[in-house]
């Protein structure tokens, strides 16, 4: 008998829709389109910042056709707590890790600030924080920036005062980066779009009568009866 079976399982007791994935609908701002698209891949590999026991390095940069993901690796010999050391805050705090881009026309973007998500195309660039994970001793964060630079310099900038690490400036060949671009790929061509406009249509899977349940009534409370004194 086969390690996983061999028969087909009964469904699940609730019925769940299929989903199904539409096409991309072409918004590069978002983030990265991770379910249509495998990014090339430029392995560049370097410190960006360092300190006497603090790290920060490049590990790799993931190029899609119209934006990047910039992989870095957190490494410190003392223990870090207090969640990520990259994130955005409403209100900046300049001691903790920081990372930002320099595109070569002059346009710049960075950590210190929130990227909220637009319907329309931004007129500034967008870099945002993705979720790390990792040990006490190392993170690794994964940086989306919109859009790809043009041809000439672009920077990488990190600081972390906390940490001993000064406001340190990588120069990167954006035409490198722009040429990668070509090399991403589309994993399924063809897919027919979204209906609605490209608008995702929500189902409201727990409300009443979606499975022919009755509505729960909330119980009744009976009014306390008075105590003497009272």
């Amino acid at each position: 008998m086969s390690f996983f079976g061999d028969g087909s399982r009964e469904r699940p007791l609730f019925p769940v829709r299929e989903q199904e994935l539409f096409g991309y609908e072409e918004r590069p701002w978002i983030g990265p389109p991770s379910d249509h698209i495998v990014p090339a891949l430029l392995p560049w590999a370097m410190p960006l910042g360092r300190a006497e026991r603090a790290i920060v390095a490049l590990r790799a940069v993931e190029v899609w056709p119209e934006a990047m993901t910039l992989v870095l690796g957190v490494y410190s010999r003392d223990a870090m707590e207090g969640g990520p050391p990259i994130a955005h805050r409403r209100v900046p705090d300049y001691r903790s890790l920081l990372v930002g881009v320099s595109f070569p026309d002059g346009s710049r973007a960075s950590s210190e600030s929130i990227s909220v998500p637009t319907a329309g195309q931004p007129d500034e660039p967008v870099l945002r924080v993705q979720g790390g994970g990792g040990t006490q001793f190392h993170q690794e964060h994964r940086i989306f920036v919109w859009p790809l630079p043009s041809d000439g310099q672009m920077e990488i900038i990190v600081q972390w005062l906390e940490r001993g690490i000064p406001e340190t400036h990588n120069g990167f060949d954006g035409a490198r980066i722009r040429a990668a671009a070509n090399e991403a790929g589309e994993l399924w061509p063809g897919l027919p779009r979204r209906p609605g406009n490209g608008v995702a249509m929500r189902q409201i899977a727990g409300s009443a009568g979606s499975f022919g349940l009755a509505p729960r009534q909330l119980p009744q409370r009976t009014p306390r009866a008075a105590a003497p004194g009272e």
